[in-house]
């Protein structure tokens, strides 16, 4: 008897460069980070890499899943600001993300968000977005880089009636963080579901019934040493497989493991 098929998730790809001798800023190449195809291999999905510049169709009757991982900043002007100093943003990944968000949730397909990919999810939304912790929240924990991409750095206090809640099964954990932005005004339909000690949101979902989770560290750094992380993935894992075989969405109805 034929396996059935793993459920195929999207993951927009990434602009990159790799040294060659015949190109003085690097070769131009599109890439995704090992750790997410790993942690979404894990929970049994089958990751697909989707090119900049792809056209989004009205109808891919073959995806189950929409992953928007981390990168580079969203463009202020997508939230109506001005550039800080730091922001740096790639416009043909945010037009690509954006289109890609919308047509998934039109569809009612399931989107996990991860760093960049909570804050794309925000500003699709409506939401705004602090441009940069360190200079405009100075009375916050430590939320860019401290070292290894696995490192933990503060807390992660999850709502007690939340859907996070239901996957994760507690109320607090400690989490990495390598993020030098993060949501101010949450968009619309969005509720926080988790906070760090000084009160930035670090996870968002939505308030209007399927799934669509987004947290603001990462996950899949941690996802092979702690257990709460593959949890996440393991959810959303579930709610691919779901729409696989029914082509709909649900709620997120299981107790917490």
């Amino acid at each position: 008897m034929t396996a059935p098929a793993q459920p195929l998730v999207l993951l927009p790809g990434r602009s990159a460069s790799r040294e060659d001798p015949d190109w003085a800023d690097g070769l131009p190449i599109q890439m995704m980070n090992q750790a997410y195809i790993s942690a979404l291999q894990r929970a049994g999905l089958t990751p697909l890499v989707i090119p900049l510049g792809t056209p989004v169709p009205d109808r891919w009757d073959w995806v189950d899943g929409l992953v928007l991982p981390g990168g580079a900043d969203v463009e202020p002007a997508r939230y109506g600001a001005a550039a800080h100093a730091t922001s740096e943003w790639d416009e043909p990944l945010d037009e690509l993300e954006v289109r890609l968000f919308e047509w998934a949730t039109s569809q009612g397909i399931p989107v996990f968000g991860i760093c960049r990919g909570l804050q794309v999810i925000n500003v699709a939304l409506g939401g705004t977005l602090w441009q940069d912790l360190p200079s405009q929240r100075t009375q916050g924990v430590g939320h860019t880089r401290q070292g290894p991409r696995d490192r933990l750095t503060h807390r992660l206090l999850v709502e007690p009636d939340s859907h996070l809640h239901r996957i994760l099964g507690a109320e607090e954990y400690s989490v990495n963080s390598l993020h030098h932005q993060g949501v101010d005004r949450l968009g619309r339909g969005l509720r926080a579901s988790a906070r760090s000690e000084d009160g930035l949101i670090e996870a968002i979902e939505s308030t209007e019934g399927s799934f669509l989770l987004a947290v603001q560290f990462h996950p899949e750094e941690l996802a092979e040493a702690h257990p709460f992380a593959r949890h996440l993935f393991e959810a959303f894992a579930e709610e691919c497989r779901v729409h696989a075989a029914t082509g709909s969405p649900k709620l997120l109805e299981a107790a917490a493991p």
